[in-house]
């Protein structure tokens, strides 16, 4: 039986700031099948630049009602729970959500996280790696830089990768590529250093 179980993220910023996310989308994959989503928009209580506006195409005013990061970030921790975490890039996400959570002053995760794009990288013959590049690839239409339906798609990619590795775990995923999982409160991810033999 398959043993996938992760939760992929993704984040959309006001500015070029770590610490002013307006969305965030999350999907959890449980036993190799999609299981549920999450959807918010987040007040960054930071000003929004028009470079980010055209990107993700969310206003200021989009997000005057919305809870700011200490009001949702509960209902974040709920969904993850103690499943590991991944993002496509996920330099920037975690990053997001490390510099984020700091700002309130709530405490990290001690989730494992691992980064989709690397595992693409690494698995993938294509000259570049970037979401929409991938899902290309395997044939998967979306809507870019929509939090949501970038976590679905990175998602999607990660259960495709472990097809092609043929693995039944994501331990055993990140293992195929040499590398090891980062943790959200401390470590990167990184490549597995070399044990030199005697």
């Amino acid at each position: 039986m398959r043993d996938l179980n992760y939760v992929v993220l993704d984040f959309e910023t006001a500015n070029g700031s770590r610490t002013s996310p307006c969305s965030i989308g999350m999907v959890k994959y449980l036993n190799g099948e999609k299981h549920s989503e999450y959807y918010q928009l987040i007040n960054p209580e930071e000003d929004f630049y028009a470079s980010n506006i055209r990107v993700h195409g969310i206003y200021p005013e989009d997000v005057w009602e919305s809870p700011n990061w200490l009001e949702v970030y509960p209902s974040i921790i709920n969904f993850i729970g103690d499943l590991p975490v991944a993002a496509h890039f996920a330099t920037f996400d975690i990053n997001v959500f490390r510099a984020t959570t700091e700002k309130y002053d709530l405490p990290l995760p001690a989730n494992l996280y691992f980064c989709s794009c690397v595992l693409s990288q690494k698995i993938l013959p294509l000259r570049s790696h970037k979401l929409n590049l991938v899902a290309d690839y395997f044939g998967i239409t979306f809507e870019h830089h929509h939090a949501l339906e970038d976590s679905i798609v990175a998602a999607d990619i990660v259960c495709e990768l472990a097809n092609i590795q043929q693995v039944n775990t994501i331990p055993e995923l990140v293992d195929s590529i040499g590398y090891q999982f980062g943790q959200i409160n401390g470590t990167n991810f990184v490549t597995k250093k070399k044990t030199r033999s005697r």
